[in-house]
């Protein structure tokens, strides 16, 4: 409300840590633009999302909203009656609600790199105009590669454009730098399309992020600027008033106004002016740019801590296992644990050298592989099941379909080629693997160990099991499979997988059957379902704060996926003072390596954004030594921004605003409704 008033429009980036609040925060903005008569409202969510933000948006606001099907091709209502006909694309830029919900899926998969258009659906998105659009998950929209070739993906297109025809904007995600502070900056040029007050237009020095971080992150200042060049980062965009009385003066000597946001005023004709000077003078300070700049004015951050401070969320801990501090973590463990990983067998061990050497022969033999090199590397440290799967269908003995949702969309030809031309050794280390885990499945130590936490391992005087648990795993297969074995080991507990649309199943003994999942997440908040195993489907969005504990079968090689894991259950509603979190990881394999190096970073992961990046590079682990310099390469460039986030609750708030004299009338729930029921 406040950007609306002063700016005109909003444009902001929504950075709350995970499990305070986005989601509401953002319907909550979606509701009022509608409201206030600025337009359409578009919405845009991964797939797994869409129906869970329409049923939150009924149940916690009263507000109706539609999401389009992308298989009817048609909007939909909260209770699953079609709103508009059927196979009519052309409807989606007609929704007949005020709030319509789309997948982003069907942006990632709509771009026409030829002509550089957006087709079908996308492309009667992008000819309307809106009075708001929000991104959940807002780091999908991202670009890749070195700084002088980078490529940007379908969904950053799409928000670029997308800024040009909405009059509001909201972001939303709590890791919005993965791997590099550009991925900021790149979020922050989206909202800045049509919006000059974000980053200024195409002039402004702070468009360019080498020359901006230093004064965002304090290592450079302000006073060792000539007078000059801090007119030209003072000018382009200007500050609010309300930020500092010496930008008030500023503005008044430049002659501007509270609606210019680029003076086009020259430092040499205000430069003889004696309040221009004065002003100018009172913005030199060390730390001035530190805490006025375009990053921190789009930016909202709520985290945790400070709101555990302020009493408006209760305080959960965390506790790690196993802890490879502990003097007695062997006896402690049940002896399950040889330091922080699993022992192996003999014949799993040959079968991971095996899978090394197929990875050494693919990156050898095409050095673009790209995540292709690692592929069975990676599944085999998950489970023994996932390794002798992943094997078998790389030798053309079933569908690769879903191991490829972690790659990228412009790979399908590569993948393909990479089938279609095994070479014999590389078919004869598949065969070996696929030879000595097929026998070796249920002896996985990993499957033992989880049941030994569920149902002897104590933590505030009850076993995991009574807290309730959700087990994590990248991997369809491998949750599956421990969904499976599970539920015949607890005979009468109810087990369910949680993954990818039409997929989820319940366990009970040796008997399941398939089942959606909005049932599985009901059953889970009624207490009725105490094991959820998931796959990373359910990391973005779920609620499961009913459920204590969380299990990591592997480990994500994008590692700031633990924390949003670890947010299904440290959220708001949390009824434990401390979860406990379990990482398993096996004995001589990369997981190994690297969660040697990550547990003890892990032990305090809550900075700004997170301390981990996004992807672990291949190229970085290939030697532990080279792994830890990496990462603390990493952490260290994170940290350069951390210090301009020290927002607080109260700090964005104008405390000369008072906004409720603005209000002219109060709404009933009946006209919140007929308000919201009108179609774009």
């Amino acid at each position: 409300m406040q950007d609306r008033r002063r700016f005109g429009k909003a444009r902001l980036l929504l950075a709350d840590e995970v499990g305070v609040g986005k989601t509401l925060s953002m319907a909550g903005s979606a509701v009022v633009s509608a409201l206030l008569g600025d337009g359409p409202v578009l919405i845009l969510s991964p797939s797994t999302l869409t129906f869970q933000w329409q049923v939150e948006m009924k149940d916690r606001l009263g507000v109706p909203s539609a999401v389009w099907s992308s298989v009817e091709k048609a909007w939909v209502s909260v209770d699953g009656r079609m709103l508009s006909p059927r196979k009519d694309l052309k409807s989606i830029g007609r929704c007949p609600c005020r709030i319509g919900i789309v997948s982003t899926g069907i942006i990632m998969h709509q771009y026409d790199a030829g002509t550089k258009k957006f087709t079908r659906e996308s492309e009667v998105l992008l000819n309307g105009v809106y009075g708001l659009v929000i991104l959940d998950e807002a780091h999908r929209a991202r670009a890749q590669g070195t700084e002088q070739r980078r490529k940007k993906n379908n969904l950053l297109r799409f928000m670029e454009r997308a800024g040009r025809r909405t009059r509001h904007m909201i972001l939303g995600t709590a890791t919005p730098i993965q791997t590099q502070v550009r991925e900021l900056w790149d979020l922050l040029e989206t909202l800045g399309g049509d919006a000059p007050h974000v980053l200024g237009d195409a002039l402004s020095p702070w468009r360019d992020m080498e020359r901006a971080l230093p004064l965002v992150t304090g290592e450079a200042g302000a006073d060792g600027m000539r007078e000059e060049e801090r007119w030209q980062w003072l000018c382009n965009p200007m500050p609010p008033r309300f930020e500092d009385p010496a930008l008030d003066d500023l503005r008044d000597a430049a002659g501007e106004d509270d609606g210019c946001f680029v003076s086009r005023a020259l430092y040499r004709d205000l430069a003889g002016a004696y309040e221009f000077r004065s002003a100018l003078d009172a913005c030199a300070g060390r730390d001035w740019f530190k805490f006025h700049n375009p990053v921190l004015r789009c930016t909202v951050l709520r985290k945790r801590s400070m709101l555990e401070e302020k009493g408006l969320l209760v305080r959960v801990g965390v506790r790690l296992h196993p802890l490879g501090t502990d003097a007695d973590a062997g006896r402690k463990y049940g002896y399950h644990f040889n330091g922080l990983a699993l022992p192996t067998q003999p014949s799993f061990d040959e079968a991971y050298a095996a899978a090394e050497e197929f990875c050494r022969l693919l990156a050898a033999r095409t050095p673009s592989a790209g995540f292709m090199k690692s592929l069975l590397l990676k599944r085999i440290c998950s489970s023994y099941e996932a390794g002798r799967s992943t094997a078998e269908k790389l030798l053309g003995r079933g569908s690769m379909e879903e191991d490829w949702a972690e790659g990228e969309d412009d790979e399908e030809e590569m993948r393909e080629s990479f089938l279609s031309n095994l070479s014999p050794a590389e078919e004869a280390c598949l065969k070996t693997v696929s030879r000595l885990l097929e026998q070796e499945s249920v002896r996985d130590k990993k499957l033992e160990t989880i049941r030994w936490f569920l149902t002897e391992f104590r933590t505030d005087g009850k076993n995991w099991l009574e807290h309730g648990c959700i087990i994590f795993s990248q991997y369809y297969d491998t949750a599956a499979h421990v969904a499976g074995w599970l539920a015949a080991e607890l005979g009468d507990e109810p087990v369910a997988l949680y993954a990818g649309v039409g997929r989820s199943r319940l366990f009970l003994g040796h008997s399941s059957a398939a089942e959606e999942r909005e049932p599985i997440k009901r059953a889970v908040k009624n207490r009725e379902i105490r094991v959820v195993v998931a796959t990373d489907a359910a990391c973005e969005g779920l609620n499961l704060q009913t459920l204590g504990t969380l299990i990591n079968c592997d480990l994500p090689w994008n590692p700031s996926r633990m924390e949003q894991r670890l947010g299904r259950i440290k959220r708001f509603g949390q009824s434990r003072e401390c979860v406990d979190m379990l990482n398993l990881v096996y004995r001589g394999t990369l997981d190994e390596r690297i969660y040697s190096v990550l547990s003890e970073r892990m032990k305090n992961i809550y900075d700004l954004f997170g301390s981990l990046p996004e992807t672990i590079d291949d190229a970085w682990i290939d030697e532990q030594e080279s792994l830890q310099e990496r990462l603390d390469k990493y952490v260290h460039e994170r940290d350069e921004a951390r210090n301009a986030f020290t927002l607080t609750y109260d700090d964005r708030l104008d405390p000369e605003a008072d906004q409720w004299e603005e209000c002219s009338r109060v709404l009933s729930r009946r006209d919140i409704e007929e308000e919201m029921d009108k179609g774009w």
